[in-house]
């Protein structure tokens, strides 16, 4: 079944393909493109890069972009004067969402920050809070599986959505913690409280 569909595959080059898909209905194409993809799974990779690329222009962001390495760099504005450092990374397997919540923090409140990073990742179906303590910093990463991203590249909006709005969750958790001393439990508690009272308020 395999070489069936990559003979098509080059039949259909040899037909002036991309003219020729012009003339075909939208969920086609995207059957056609997903096979295609599917065929060539190995260049994951290429594919996902290209369309990470492209959802970035088309955002409007402004980004960094080093093809050596197949990474992005964005600067958000997550509160009034408050930025974050994003980078989207792709290797051969996966695409990594990472996002640094706190640069660098005090040994001392390592044991607190342990607790806060703990509390989130009971909770968290999507990505992981990591605690460097050889180096004493925070981030907030995700990663994904290449074939995933290559056959439905509208996940990539979607994760990278999401990827932002727990960042910023983790980003006012970790700054309150370290600029109140308060106990861990109660900033995440807080934390919260704050989701349920704007949930129902968006309701």
């Amino acid at each position: 079944m395999l070489v069936v569909f990559q003979m098509l595959i080059s039949h259909l080059k040899t037909l002036n393909f991309i003219k020729e898909l012009k003339k075909v209905p939208i969920k086609t194409k995207f059957l056609i493109k997903r096979i295609y993809r599917l065929i060539n799974f190995r260049r994951c990779s290429h594919y996902v890069w290209k369309d990470l690329i492209k959802f970035h222009k088309a955002s409007g962001w402004k980004f960094g972009q080093f093809e050596a390495d197949k990474l992005i760099e964005c600067t958000f504005e997550i509160e009034e004067n408050s930025f974050l450092n994003f980078n989207y990374l792709v290797n051969n397997h996966s695409l990594i969402f990472r996002s640094i919540i706190l640069q660098n923090f005090e040994e001392e409140r390592t044991n607190d920050i342990m607790v806060l990073a703990s509390h989130f990742n009971a909770l968290l179906n999507f990505g992981v809070v990591k605690v460097s303590v050889k180096y004493n910093y925070v981030e907030f990463i995700y990663t994904r599986d290449l074939l995933t991203y290559s056959l439905f590249s509208g996940e990539i909006r979607s994760d990278t959505d999401t990827h932002f709005a727990i960042t910023k969750d983790c980003l006012w958790s970790f700054t309150k913690l370290i600029e109140t001393g308060d106990d861990p439990v109660f900033v995440f508690s807080e934390l919260m409280r704050r989701k349920e009272n704007y949930d129902s308020t968006d309701n």
